[in-house]
């Protein structure tokens, strides 16, 4: 996952960046590419106090649980219904387990059934393309120092992105059905099939994966909820707000929910008015990551030739910097 330095500048003031770092790899541009290698836009990150970086989801959790202590967190427990009264909440599980709380924060993801309790079942929407992960060494000179990339073809797209020395995540998207199934040969077939002309490291990157290890989801959203929460539950990152995946903002947005939350509480003597600020404060940003990421994924993923030639030459002739201003907007979001 990518954590942009809006998300670093989080963990920076938890104090954890620095066991965040030893387990990441830094980027400092962005390139776009056509399938055949050429590059069509090169975009720096920007000069910030914090870096951007990428590493593997497990390894955040890993830093972020050791932060705490060990008695505050429960596994294995899963989520039942929940009733509000007498200024608490109670929740129940699957297992019987009962707790009483004077608010409930769900961050129960893309699919949260804390949201469906409060507002009733509503399904992720797809659209229209999925999206193939998985992490390879590679030790070759075809991925230039402190870059990132993307690239874009007709109707797909291969993203590589350094997690550490000398090994890569790497992502490959295709427009197919939602309910998309593996061919007889496998995931890895398909996929060093689809991706065979295009530049190196590609095939190289997916050749040295092993075939377990490909990790396999659609692109999916939520539409904008009219409200995140009721009297003492709240819902946080994409529980609230899901984005697919093309700014790398995710994460970061969570992130962001949570340090926001936190100063909410802390400066509210009222438990139910901090999360109602909380909630009006983070809703325009959030709003517009969704629809900028859904707009980045639609033009990503065009697969009309004609209007893919166009893609690439407007691509090569826009300035980079005008790029770079919009994404030192999304990047220097202060808490």
């Amino acid at each position: 996952m990518m954590l942009w330095p809006n998300a670093t500048r989080v963990l920076q003031r938890m104090g954890l960046l620095p066991d965040i770092l030893e387990r990441s790899g830094t980027s400092t541009h962005f390139l776009v590419r056509s399938s055949s290698g050429a590059v069509l836009m090169s975009i720096a990150l920007g000069e910030f106090e914090v870096p951007a970086i990428c590493m593997r989801r497990s390894d955040l959790l890993t830093v972020l649980l050791s932060a705490l202590p060990r008695e505050h967190i429960r596994l294995s427990h899963t989520f039942s219904k929940l009733d509000q009264s007498n200024n608490k909440v109670r929740i129940t599980f699957e297992n019987g387990f009962e707790a009483k709380h004077d608010v409930l924060i769900a961050a129960d993801g893309i699919r949260s059934r804390v949201r469906s309790a409060l507002f009733g079942s509503s399904d992720p929407i797809y659209r229209g393309y999925t999206v193939w992960r998985g992490v390879a060494s590679y030790e070759g000179d075809a991925i230039p120092p402190g870059a990132n990339s993307e690239t874009w073809g007709v109707g797909k797209r291969f993203g590589i992105l350094k997690v550490g020395p000398a090994k890569f995540t790497w992502y490959g998207a295709a427009n197919v059905p939602a309910d998309h199934v593996d061919g007889p040969r496998g995931r890895k077939h398909e996929l060093l099939a689809a991706f065979s002309e295009w530049h190196e490291p590609i095939p190289e990157l997916v050749a040295a994966t092993p075939e377990d290890e490909i990790r396999k989801n659609g692109a999916y959203d939520v539409a904008p909820l009219h409200r995140w929460g009721k009297e003492r539950v709240m819902l946080l990152g994409d529980a609230a707000h899901a984005c697919t995946p093309n700014l790398g903002q995710g994460g970061g947005m969570a992130l962001e929910d949570a340090a926001v939350l936190a100063k909410c509480f802390a400066k509210e003597s009222s438990a139910v008015v901090a999360l109602r600020r909380y909630e009006k404060l983070r809703r325009q940003r959030t709003r517009h990551i969704q629809q900028r990421s859904r707009l980045m994924g639609q033009i990503g993923q065009w697969e009309n030739r004609v209007v893919v030639a166009g893609r690439r030459v407007v691509t090569g002739l826009l300035p980079a910097s005008l790029f770079e201003y919009n994404l030192r907007r999304v990047y220097s979001y202060e808490i």
